[in-house]
């Protein structure tokens, strides 16, 4: 599976997405195995987790989401918000992908989401935290690694929405919902 969407990315994506997307699953398989979790799905959410982000979004692409989440209203006026729905989707479609804990976590590694799962954290981290990255130092990143799952996650979310606020963009209403996950069952760590 993974050979496939590494070749189809290659092929119809443009080389810093393909090169973002390869390190992406580099740092997955890593935090996969420090957090006991299968490394084969992790490299495989990896590589797959931007397959729609250089797509342009239409009708047809918003009607194959159909994964039981409403589409927001911040996600119809910004489509780029949507890449890891509509990638989810084309996964399950395309390739036939049905493992869930893999789809879940393309659908929400942008905006996260409470019910991304435990994979779902690795890939939103590791997408934040990958080496390509200009704003991620190495020193950074290894201080962010050193953290465990739930604080890794609340960091990279913490830092996300700290850009997005001083940017004056709005906070997608998943990721409060992550947040306050994060905050409910462990605790608030200081940045």
């Amino acid at each position: 599976m993974y050979n496939k969407i590494r070749k189809y990315i290659e092929m119809n994506m443009s080389r810093p997405r393909f090169e973002h997307s390869l390190s992406t699953a580099l740092i997955c398989v890593e935090l996969c195995s420090k957090f006991g979790l299968d490394e084969q799905k992790g490299r495989i959410a990896g590589i797959a987790h931007d397959i729609s982000r250089e797509i342009i979004v239409d009708d047809k692409l918003l009607k194959q989401i159909e994964d039981n989440y409403f589409i927001s209203s911040d996600e119809k006026l910004n489509h780029v918000l949507l890449h890891g729905r509509i990638g989810a989707a084309f996964l399950r479609d395309k390739f036939n992908l049905t493992d869930n804990n893999i789809l879940q976590a393309v659908r929400w590694h942008t905006t996260g989401h409470p019910d991304m799962g435990q994979l779902g954290q690795v890939l939103f981290s590791a997408d934040y935290i990958e080496p390509g990255r200009k704003y991620m130092t190495s020193s950074l990143r290894d201080s962010i690694m050193e953290l465990d799952l739930n604080e890794m996650t609340l960091r990279v979310l913490n830092d996300r929405t700290a850009y997005l606020r001083d940017n004056g963009y709005r906070i997608a209403e998943s990721s409060i919902q992550l947040f306050d996950k994060l905050t409910k069952f462990g605790r608030i760590i200081n940045i």
